[in-house]
């Protein structure tokens, strides 16, 4: 089967091209076709090199902002040309957002099935109204769309479409692994946190651990936005910063508990990294819901969970003056991640 994967190109190895791989290792024939180009990279140019034009970046970046533009038409057309011409028999959209409704039945036109797939919530009321409108309008066109969380069932079927399956999150095998020798690694710590920044209080959480002396190291995007920044470096010692690929696995395993705060942007009930933790052999503690506590994880078996903060403290402290039952709980949670089937092999 020829497949077409259709993506931003912004995820790395965990999203589009994680399934892609699978793909391919089933046997198909996978191409890509990557929408972050017709920007010239500048909505990211915190990743991509660009030649610095000020007024390009404003160009490209407001186009991919609303989603309206001569470059957004143009990825649309090269899209259909691009089906057109290779006649695949399955598209699959990962993420949507630029993608046109009539783009949708232009590909399908061409005789193939077109199967969606969205990490974030599109239902959201967080999000500005016009970010999602390009995907919300395509959705009565997609033969097949799989969702993230169960609350998206429900939404889906509200606005009357009903050809929808759960696909949760994955870890990748080669990517999320225990690493047995850590004892040089720069990132050792007793707790880590290695996600972005939201406005839901974890920055007041994290700021009042290392004020109450917890060996923390914190890592992700967008943190400069927090208010409590400037103490919470202070106390860090450095800035805060992403981390990827070999140093990200490792700074996972270089911590005894790993902590996750979920998006109530994208009203999660779990996230990627509720399998990427584990997989690492480190022991999850994760704010409560009754998804991974009833579906995904035993509470204080293979995992940890905190309701408040005032807990997230108390149950630091509680695994970190109990290694016995922080290591029984870290390979509970590793053996329960790997038979539940959750990964994804390159």
């Amino acid at each position: 089967m020829k497949i077409l994967m259709v993506a931003d190109g912004h995820g790395g190895e965990a999203h589009e091209k994680a399934y892609g791989k699978a793909f391919d290792e089933m046997g198909h024939e996978v191409n890509y076709f990557t929408w972050k180009e017709y920007f010239h990279h500048y909505p990211y140019a915190e990743n991509y090199e660009t030649d610095g034009n000020r007024l390009k970046s404003i160009y490209y970046r407001l186009q991919n902002k609303t989603k309206f533009g001569p470059a957004v038409c143009k990825l649309n057309k090269d899209l259909v040309q691009k089906c057109t011409q290779h006649k695949y028999d399955l598209v699959f959209i990962y993420r949507g957002t630029h993608i046109y409704a009539k783009i949708i039945k232009a590909i399908q036109q061409t005789g193939a099935k077109v199967f969606g797939y969205n990490n974030d919530d599109p239902f959201s009321n967080v999000y500005r109204s016009y970010f999602w409108r390009h995907y919300r309008k395509c959705i009565p066109y997609y033969d097949h769309i799989f969702y993230y969380r169960h609350k998206n069932k429900e939404d889906y079927e509200n606005v009357g479409y009903k050809n929808i399956s759960l696909l949760r999150a994955s870890f990748i095998e080669e990517r999320n692994f225990i690493i047995q020798d850590t004892s040089k690694s720069p990132f050792n710590c007793d707790v880590i946190f290695v996600g972005h920044f939201e406005r839901d209080g974890r920055d007041l959480a994290l700021l009042n651990l290392l004020k109450a002396g917890v060996n923390l190291q914190i890592y992700g995007t967008t943190w400069q936005q927090s208010e409590y920044y400037d103490q919470i470096v202070k106390l860090l010692g450095h800035e805060i910063y992403g981390l990827y690929g070999t140093d990200y696995n490792l700074a996972l395993n270089s911590a005894k508990i790993a902590l996750v705060f979920l998006s109530k942007i994208n009203n999660d009930t779990y996230t990627r990294r509720c399998f990427e933790i584990p997989a690492a052999g480190t022991c999850m503690l994760a704010e409560y819901t009754d998804d991974l506590a009833h579906n995904l994880y035993e509470e204080n078996k293979e995992a940890v969970y905190f309701k408040n903060h005032d807990e997230l403290k108390d149950k630091i402290n509680a695994l970190l003056d109990d290694e016995k039952l922080l290591n029984s709980i870290a390979k509970s949670g590793h053996k329960k991640v790997k038979l539940a089937g959750h990964e994804v092999r390159h």
